[in-house]
């Protein structure tokens, strides 16, 4: 349809102004380095790599790299996407220096990303449920087989996704069946956080592999 592209970028700026919003009010908005529920989900997911070190990973919704220090010493190379120009921009600050790390802005849907395989390390923390939007399902649904194909034999996919009612975790769910219906295998998956100290929220955390 003709009008496809139009409804995809016009969503799409819609996300990233969103996003800019929120980066521009103050540093660390959702915080990462302060709530004890936010500290809670990145220890968890950084345990999930069980000691394990990457030749190249990939961090899908970088924000503004919180996550991505910790990854940059567990990775040779590391390659770090976001759809914020503003959020990037303090992420390129706190990683200066680094050499071995990218730094991408672009919109997941449309990224056509490196070669096949390129990853061993795939990590998407609380960014699928903002590319989820009715319009758009095609271009949400294309973006999984091709986060599938960018990991390589032996290769790690970390989700971590937010949620706060039993409808939400099935949401969440639903992601991490997707990429089994692509041909990964579930490792495990738990819910991370107490609710009742997270005001309700909780993060699901899997962990699949080729």
């Amino acid at each position: 349809m003709i009008l496809d592209p139009l409804i995809r970028w016009l969503n799409r700026r819609a996300v990233r102004r969103k996003m800019d919003r929120v980066f521009s009010r103050k540093a660390d908005p959702y915080g990462y380095e302060s709530l004890p529920y936010e500290t809670q989900r990145l220890d968890a997911m950084e345990a999930a790599f069980q000691g394990r070190r990457f030749e190249a990973a990939l961090e899908l919704g970088c924000a503004e790299g919180v996550f991505t220090e910790r990854l940059a010493d567990r990775a040779a190379m590391l390659t770090a996407v976001d759809i914020s120009p503003v959020a990037l921009e303090r992420a390129r600050r706190r990683l200066a220096g680094r050499a071995h790390v990218e730094f991408v802005e672009t919109d997941v849907r449309d990224w056509p990303g490196p070669s096949p395989g390129a990853f061993d390390l795939i990590v998407v923390g609380d960014v699928l449920y903002y590319l989820d939007k009715p319009l758009v399902r095609e271009a949400f649904e294309q973006a999984f087989g091709r986060i599938a194909g960018w990991l390589g034999p032996r290769g790690l996919l970390v989700l971590a996704h937010g949620f706060a009612s039993p409808e939400e975790r099935r949401i969440r769910e639903g992601y991490r069946q997707r990429f089994e219906r692509l041909g990964l295998r579930l490792l495990g998956e738990t819910a991370v956080g107490d609710a009742g100290a997270s005001g309700g929220v909780q993060c699901l955390l899997s962990s699949l592999a080729r």
